[in-house]
């Protein structure tokens, strides 16, 4: 039940009819709601106006598999493929792969966007009206309550989300713990500039990448939230604000993962620069990523773009923000909800007994504040191990170049088999099969 509980009960009507159309094999002629359905024309786009824009796309990525569109979204919803069905039902594009579509990040599975932004062309009521179609409340209307268009802006015709992006700011959020942050500010500065991060990434030898150059124009620590009421200050909240032209595969949570080693101070801050140093350290460590959970692309940035926060772009309605600043507090309010009951858990059992009656909960907790700690992933993850095995004494993975020789290999040896012919010791030959499916890269 837990895939369905965060539909709306559109999305659930919609889903129960087409299970029932299914299993009778027979076309419905009535709507939901019991009326005859109207038959649908083909919509024709050409008859239409057409313009490039751009959308500001906010979105909580907890309940979808990654940012892009993979094709399948019973299987595998994304944030790119809702957005999508709702740009098709109301007409704005008809087929999402004929509509210059970019976008400026591909964020993973259950990371969040405040700043993502995506272009594409769509329908457009100029010139022949007066005002344009107000593309936030029409695209807004379609949309599951975890996603948000928040504005849009006219482009040009070349505009790239991609290509035409600036800089890209990253929020991590995590509570303090037990963490030493003056220790994490003195490794987080060591990525600041540029450096080679393929000991801070995922390889991917498909894509064939030769430079691993990322330029870090800021990285801050700071909080966010104090602690929580009735709780110790280790529940306080910070922030990692991270800031860069662009980013590798995973780099923010690689990132995070060695920063919380340093906070912990089971690695030296100057382990940054040993991994940094690729002529020193050619593959990475073998050490888990940080959670996705806390992961936010804050913000992207872009020259001349006129963003307009209302629908027809003519006038700043307050209407718009308000409504969406109101649909986002009310998201607050329950999840807030849940973290106080969560809190008042919590705070309820400091005066509770433990070893055998002799302590509370809270001295326990005082005492054994110095035990080996559990190895920190961020997003209420931990690793716990009763003895650390430092990074540089860990096996490593394999490098770049041996990454891409074993794809190299692999595919060659796919293209091989697909393209020989089967034995058989028939007299009548057997008739080969081209395979023309592309080869899985993953």
């Amino acid at each position: 039940m837990s895939r369905y509980e965060n539909w709306t009960r559109e999305q659930l009507l919609e889903r129960i009819a087409a299970l029932e159309s299914s299993s009778t094999n027979v076309p419905s002629k009535r709507s939901i709601n019991g009326k005859p359905r109207k038959e649908q024309r083909p919509f024709d786009m050409s008859k239409y106006s057409q313009r490039h824009i751009a959308l500001k796309v906010a979105y909580l990525g907890w309940n979808y598999m990654g940012f892009a569109a993979q094709g399948n979204e019973e299987a595998v919803p994304t944030v790119e493929g809702r957005l999508f069905q709702a740009l098709q039902s109301c007409r704005l594009i008809v087929d999402p792969d004929q509509c210059q579509f970019s976008r400026c990040g591909r964020t993973d599975k259950g990371v969040s966007g405040l700043g993502q932004v995506v272009s594409l062309r769509v329908r457009s009521n100029l010139p022949q009206k007066s005002e344009e179609i107000p593309y936030i409340e029409t695209i807004n209307r379609l949309l599951p309550d975890d996603i948000r268009v928040l504005a849009w802006a006219p482009v040009s015709d070349t505009f790239n989300s991609r290509f035409d992006c600036r800089s890209r700011t990253y929020k991590y959020f995590f509570p303090r713990g037990k963490l030493d942050l003056d220790l994490m500010r003195q490794g987080a500065s060591y990525f600041v500039g540029e450096h080679d991060f393929r000991n801070f990434c995922k390889l991917d030898p498909s894509k064939n990448i030769t430079n691993y150059k990322r330029t870090v124009l800021s990285l801050d620590i700071r909080p966010v939230a104090p602690p929580a009421l009735g709780a110790s200050d280790s529940t306080g909240f910070f922030e990692v604000e991270l800031k860069g032209t662009a980013f590798l595969w995973h780099q923010v949570r690689c990132i995070m993962s060695i920063l919380f080693l340093v906070g912990q101070k089971l690695e030296r801050p100057e382990i940054i620069q040993d991994l940094l140093d690729v002529s020193k350290i050619e593959s990475r460590p073998d050490y888990p990523m940080a959670s996705e959970l806390p992961l936010l692309l804050y913000d992207c940035e872009f020259d001349g773009l006129d963003w307009k926060y209302a629908g027809n772009g003519a006038a700043v309605s307050t209407a718009t923000p308000v409504r969406i600043y109101q649909h986002w507090q009310d998201l607050w309010a329950d999840h807030m909800t849940r973290t106080l009951l969560c809190q008042t858990f919590m705070a309820s059992m400091w005066g509770y007994p433990v070893e055998s009656g002799s302590k509370t909960l809270a001295s326990h907790l005082e005492t054994h504040q110095d035990d080996p700690p559990s190895i920190v992933l961020g997003g209420g993850k931990e690793v716990r191990s009763s003895r650390y095995k430092k990074l540089l004494d860990r096996p490593r993975c394999d490098s770049d170049e041996v990454k891409k020789e074993k794809y190299r290999a692999k595919k060659k040896q796919k293209t091989n088999a697909d393209n020989s012919t089967p034995s058989s010791s028939s007299t009548t030959p057997t008739p080969t099969t081209n395979n023309d499916n592309p080869i899985d890269e993953k």
